[in-house]
């Protein structure tokens, strides 16, 4: 039989140590770790009831909100009926007025045009009333401009 040369003898040595030793840093730090989980689990349940009563309410508060979504969309419609309404007859009250307006417009322009002539009319009275009471002016020429006489 062949002998194992020494080197692989202390490699292996050295090997066999440091696994050992991995081994003991293992098992603490899985023993650390499992005593951790144990002193979390009351948290956690703690925390999993806190979550649970807030799904409650937030599922309480999504049911309030779709009721209310669903009244003001039936309000909403209720208005946008009634408004129609209102604007379908303010269209019948505007036509109807439009049509008496074309109906009547002749007779509205003709009595404006009336009263222009009339005043027209009498502006002309009174410019001619104002002309003969103002002394008349001969008309010389260039000199009665600065002959005041």
């Amino acid at each position: 039989m062949t002998e194992l040369p020494s080197w692989w003898v202390y490699a292996s040595g050295v090997f066999f140590i440091i696994n050992c030793v991995f081994f003991l840093v293992l098992s603490v730090g899985a023993i650390v770790l499992v005593r951790m989980m144990l002193e979390m689990k009351p948290k956690i349940e703690t925390l999993e009831t806190s979550v649970q009563g807030l799904i409650t309410k937030v599922s309480a508060v999504a049911d309030k909100v779709e009721d209310v979504a669903t009244t003001l969309k039936e309000t909403v419609e209720s208005i946008g009926g009634r408004a129609k309404g209102v604007a379908g007859t303010a269209e019948l009250v505007a036509n109807t007025a439009g049509r008496q307006f074309e109906r009547f417009s002749p007779l509205v322009v003709g009595a404006m045009t009336a009263i222009r002539i009339f005043r027209g009319i009498s502006e002309l009275r009174a410019d001619k009333k104002r002309t003969r009471e103002e002394p008349k002016r001969r008309k010389r020429g260039i000199l009665s401009m600065f002959l005041d006489t």
